[in-house]
């Protein structure tokens, strides 16, 4: 009996010493730990990208409006149509100007005729003239002879002094009847111009992008302001992207920059562009390239798509593949750093500088941006994190730059992302799954 009990207490001792030598190994009793992603850091490429969005223009487009006022009674083009230079695209109402520059004209051959009856009665007064200047001149000689009376010398000299002015009346009257004829010529100008502005032509090659009037409205315009909007004709060769970039990332943006430029219409293509324009904030308001909210400004950036990545969308019989205010999301690639070490953008997040521990929505609220720092949480071999202040860099969609406070092959927490960015401590216990595990746990 004393050997039975002997071998039950080994037995006892034996399992006690195995429980303990478990315990401390960790395999019994382990707590599992706050279940999170991982990601090593790496050292790669990256391109720190600007997405805005926008809508698709043509660089050149101009308005076609009326110089004179009237009735549409021609309008040969519809919206989409393509148009030459000088090719006729509307006509207007033109009896009331032909009228006007047929009166103009019949005033110009009329005070035309009135000279050349002056210049005719001119030669006759010239003639005159001489006559009775050789009258004059004899009498002259007479008188001194005492050959003639005074009273007719007196009468010769009067006769060539009438003589003399009325031929320099009747050179007055061609001078004034040249000024009336240039400025008859300048009336029948202005009507013959009002007649040729009744027809309409294409300022330039183009499409015809909007096409606001109709055959048999009216029209009004005049010399001295801009008429009635027509149409408008867009050089569709040459297109832009016009997106709206905020304040916070406007500082990135250059021209020259590249960009990536998808529009809905073409969904899983991707275009390339160079940005070329970047808004002035001290645009007037009329011309307006920026665009204000009580909080935020936005700034408008101009990128030019390049031919050479829609060339194939080109060619005989098709039609141009891009149309005026299509919808554009754009990547403008804003620099990039070779070989640097990038971790997850899910795997940066802040904290108090005060603070070692879980962000509390309260304390954060109310911290400065001085107290404010950015951490990763390192997972270390004891399956708890450590909290590690770092200094960002550049980031692109996916990844963001560490220029300092990690080394390649660390591995950092890179969600869930409210874990890591609320709940996360130095020495929080975690077990580290596969996003699709976590997935799967979160459905």
């Amino acid at each position: 009996m004393n050997k039975k009990l002997r071998w039950i207490l080994i037995i006892l001792v034996g399992l006690i010493v195995l429980l303990v030598v478990l315990k401390k190994a960790g395999l019994l009793g382990k707590e599992e730990g706050t279940q999170v992603t991982a990601s090593k850091t790496t050292y790669s490429n990256i391109t720190e990208i600007v997405t805005a969005s926008g809508k698709v223009f043509p660089e050149v487009e101009v308005k076609v409006s009326s110089d004179i006022s009237g009735e549409i009674v021609q309008l040969p083009v519809a919206e989409g149509d393509t148009v030459h230079k000088g090719q006729v695209v509307a006509r207007i109402y033109a009896d009331i100007y032909n009228s006007q520059r047929d009166q103009a004209s019949a005033i110009v051959t009329q005070s035309v005729a009135q000279k050349n009856n002056a210049n005719d009665a001119l030669t006759g007064l010239k003639a005159s003239v001489d006559q009775t200047e050789a009258n004059y001149t004899r009498s002259k000689k007479l008188l001194s002879e005492k050959v003639i009376s005074a009273q007719e010398f007196e009468t010769a000299q009067q006769a060539y002094l009438a003589a003399k002015s009325n031929y320099n009346a009747a050179k007055a009257t061609i001078s004034a009847n040249t000024a009336n004829i240039r400025s008859n010529q300048a009336s029948l100008d202005r009507a013959q111009k009002d007649v040729d502005r009744t027809i309409i032509t294409a300022p330039m090659d183009g499409v015809v992008s909007l096409l606001n009037m109709k055959k048999g409205e009216r029209v009004a315009g005049n010399s001295f302001s801009i008429g009635t909007e027509i149409m408008r004709i867009a050089d569709l060769k040459s297109i832009e992207v016009k997106v709206d970039v905020g304040e916070n990332d406007i500082t990135k943006v250059r021209v020259g920059d590249s960009a990536i430029v998808q529009i809905d219409a073409y969904n899983q293509r991707k275009f390339k562009g160079v940005v070329y324009k970047v808004a002035n904030p001290q645009t007037d308001a009329t011309t307006s390239t920026t665009s204000t909210s009580t909080t935020v400004t936005n700034y408008q950036v101009h990128i030019r798509l390049l031919p050479e990545s829609y060339v194939d969308l080109m060619g005989s019989g098709k039609p141009f593949p891009f149309r005026p205010n299509m919808s554009a999301s754009v990547d403008i690639q804003t620099q990039t750093h070779q070989h640097t070490l990038v971790v997850p953008l899910n795997a940066v997040t802040t904290r108090n500088s005060d603070a070692n521990g879980a962000k509390k929505e309260e304390d954060h609220a109310g911290a400065n941006g001085d107290d404010i720092k950015e951490v990763v949480f390192v997972l270390q071999k004891d399956n708890t994190v450590k909290q590690v202040e770092v200094k960002t860099g550049i980031q692109d969609i996916n990844n963001i730059e560490i220029l300092s406070g990690l080394k390649e092959g660390d591995t950092v927490i890179t969600g869930p992302y409210d874990i890591v960015s609320k709940e996360l401590k130095a020495g929080t216990l975690v077990k580290v799954v596969s996003k699709e595990e976590m997935n799967k746990k979160a459905n």
